[in-house]
């Protein structure tokens, strides 16, 4: 019988923490990195989308929204 390998993806999540942007790594409670910039600065629909939290599985997604977010 074949050996069946199994790779748990584990994504991130991107928010905001006491007023800043902040990354989370899937299922941890605290932060994984917080950022220097408050999220106030941000468009409205921008801190709404935050504000709920958004889930990330591809690292370039990730780097794109943190360009975004953070530029």
């Amino acid at each position: 019988m074949p050996y069946l390998y199994f790779t748990l993806l584990f994504g991130f999540l991107l928010g905001i923490s006491d007023g800043y942007i902040a990354l989370w790594k899937d299922g941890s409670s605290k932060p994984l990195q917080v950022f220097p910039y408050r999220a106030e600065y941000l468009p409205s629909a921008d801190q709404q989308a935050l504000e709920k939290g958004i889930h990330i599985n591809d690292k370039l997604e990730l780097k794109q929204l943190l360009e975004d977010y953070l530029s």
